[in-house]
């Protein structure tokens, strides 16, 4: 599958969690969104000084066609797309106990409890949250670069590498 393939199945497929992507088609969709992120980010600098109205439509006609493209790369690793969601879970519940812990202390940054004394059992636990989202990121990218399934499984019939348009 070549460069332009690719761009074109993923945003033809955009709203298609079903299924399955092959590595090429997966990872050439995110170079594409890489460079497009570059120049609406070089173009928003030198037209809207300082503010990012291209960056943010970028981002916001992106999300589908990136989380289907990754949904069904996960399928074709025989893994459920659900797993796209990790790192984001493991992030979001780091920042929902950050500031739940801040909210119950209630003291000034200079008082905050330490390791050493009586309320700084919770900070040590907090601190693994960022390691575990840093570990669920990492999975998932090993995840998202595997070798597919060259057979049949359970989402459906191995895509043909190079071929655009299989497996509808």
């Amino acid at each position: 599958m070549t460069f332009g393939q690719a761009l074109r199945t993923c945003l033809r497929k955009f709203l298609r969690f079903g299924g399955r992507a092959t590595r090429a088609e997966y990872w050439f969709f995110v170079l594409a969104l890489v460079i497009a992120t570059w120049v609406t980010g070089a173009l928003d600098y030198m037209l809207f000084d300082g503010r990012h109205p291209l960056g943010v439509f970028l981002a916001v006609v992106a999300i589908l066609p990136m989380t289907s493209a990754g949904w069904r790369r996960l399928h074709d690793v025989n893994r459920r797309g659900w797993w796209l969601l990790l790192p984001g879970i493991a992030s979001l519940i780091f920042l929902v106990g950050a500031f739940a812990i801040r909210g119950l202390t209630a003291q000034p940054m200079a008082e905050i409890p330490t390791v050493t004394n009586s309320a700084g059992w919770i900070y040590t636990i907090m601190l693994g949250f960022p390691a575990v989202s840093l570990v669920a990121t990492i999975w998932l990218v090993v995840l998202l670069a595997r070798k597919g399934d060259p057979h049949d499984n359970r989402f459906g019939p191995a895509p043909q590498e190079g071929v655009e348009g299989t497996n509808e």
